[in-house]
């Protein structure tokens, strides 16, 4: 049997039958993703580097219909998850992160573009898409920009204590303001 990520769906036809698709894919079938979460954990000792992640679940639910108000324009909506591998910025060991990514598109073409204000817009190149390029988009913009541990998880992030040696702290800076002040009103009129 085919992948149903991968075969290609005319938009509007599966608006017209109100198409569901619901499947659970892998993490391994988003070239895009895998390749930037394959980045991130390359950072990490061979040790301590995630094994087989390419093989964790995507829940995928997505329903095509016509857009409320657009005659004729495609959307879906829906969501998918995942849970990917990250590496914690705060203190840089790995840990699983769950990506939850909404999922409110417009299917246009450049002839139909629309400013919707509840929708993403997606223009199509041609009449045909992939599911997989919907799902992999949705995920990788999921992605925090910096990761980290949720509260309450086990980060073992630094921690700077405060070690008061009892010195006084310098501040180079501190009077260049009454120097500054002090010039200004020295300089003769000219």
């Amino acid at each position: 049997m085919a992948n149903p990520l991968f075969e290609r769906i005319l938009p509007k036809e599966a608006a017209a039958l109100g198409q569901l698709i619901e499947y659970k894919g892998e993490v391994g079938h988003c070239e895009r993703l895998v390749e930037i979460v394959a980045a991130d954990i390359a950072a990490l000792s061979a040790d301590t580097q995630p094994q087989n992640w390419r093989a964790a679940p995507i829940a995928i639910r997505l329903e095509f219909a016509w857009a409320e108000g657009l005659t004729g324009v495609p959307a879906i909506n829906g969501r998918v998850t995942a849970q990917i591998p990250a590496v914690c910025q705060r203190c840089l060991e790995a840990f699983d992160l769950a990506l939850d990514a909404p999922v409110n598109m417009l299917l246009v073409t450049s002839a139909d573009a629309a400013d919707v204000d509840r929708y993403e817009i997606w223009e199509l190149a041609d009449e045909a898409l992939r599911i997989v390029d919907i799902v992999e988009e949705a995920l990788v913009m999921a992605m925090p920009l910096a990761p980290t541990h949720e509260p309450g998880e086990s980060c073992v992030s630094v921690t700077i204590e405060n070690t008061d040696s009892g010195s006084e702290t310098i501040r180079p800076f501190a009077g260049l303001r009454s120097q500054l002040e002090k010039t200004n009103n020295e300089v003769p009129d000219k």
